[in-house]
């Protein structure tokens, strides 16, 4: 077991294995404002299987780790719906990130695809940032009780996180996080995402703020677990009249390492 003290002088690094599959189960639930079929009010729960393996390195990159889905599945309001893992893949498949130790993505080979809604967090090119990757420790040394801070971009915003290392539990190192994130869309009528004002017919606004807790084995250099609950607040305004709407989405996400 690694004493506190330890983090006086150690610095956390992520570790995967060409030999060792890592699978996790990742659940994300959305309620409130769905911008989907012209907006509904209610919950969606989405289920994933994800597997990581460790991958050849290339350029300034310290370790590699290719990801892929592995099972799927989709409810609104407790009704499963007629989405297949193949459905997903064409908008989440396989892809190889280069990384830093310290969990920093430097490359990846995920193509720019343009999810049919926009939810928080929800970047298919940033996956595994959200997923086995979403701490970024800071190169050097960790306190215990110290913050430190990073950014991420996801679906062409920054998201800015501060995580406080809080204790080392048989070698498992208890971290809290607190992020943030403000973006701004062009909707159409059918409340999907439009990249050209002349399709749109509101402005959104959204201010979204989470906390939640990981905790990283020291020892095998990977996430064990983590769960993140954010609150996003939007406001609707309609391009021609000005009128207002608002909007508010809480989304929780857990991540937990399943095999081995």
């Amino acid at each position: 077991m690694l004493p506190a003290l330890a983090l006086a002088i150690l610095s956390p690094a992520y570790s995967f294995s060409p030999i060792e599959k890592l699978t996790y189960h990742v659940q994300v639930t959305f309620e409130g404002f769905i911008p989907v079929l012209g907006g509904q009010t209610g919950v969606v729960q989405v289920d994933l299987g994800l597997d990581v393996l460790g991958a050849k390195a290339d350029g300034d990159a310290q370790l590699a780790a290719v990801s892929e889905l592995s099972a799927f599945k989709i409810q609104f309001n407790g009704a499963t719906l007629p989405f297949t893992l193949e459905n997903v893949q064409g908008y989440f498949p396989k892809n190889t990130v280069q990384i830093t130790r310290s969990g920093k993505v430097l490359r990846t080979d995920a193509p720019d695809v343009q999810l049919p809604v926009r939810l928080p967090g929800l970047d298919a090119k940033r996956f595994p940032d959200i997923t086995f990757l979403p701490v970024e420790f800071p190169e050097g040394p960790l306190t215990i009780g110290k913050t430190f801070q990073y950014r991420k971009n996801f679906g062409g915003s920054d998201a800015f996180y501060d995580v406080t290392p809080v204790a080392v539990k048989d070698d498992v190192l208890e971290l809290d996080i607190r992020m943030k994130q403000e973006y701004e869309v062009l909707e159409d009528d059918a409340v999907n995402v439009v990249q050209d004002e002349k399709d749109a017919v509101a402005r959104v606004s959204t201010k979204l703020s989470g906390t939640g807790k990981a905790f990283f084995d020291l020892v095998k250099g990977r996430l064990d677990r983590m769960e993140v609950g954010a609150v996003a607040d939007s406001t609707a305004v309609e391009i021609r009249s000005g009128k207002s709407s608002l909007r508010k989405l809480k989304t929780t996400l857990k991540v937990d390492l399943k095999k081995p």
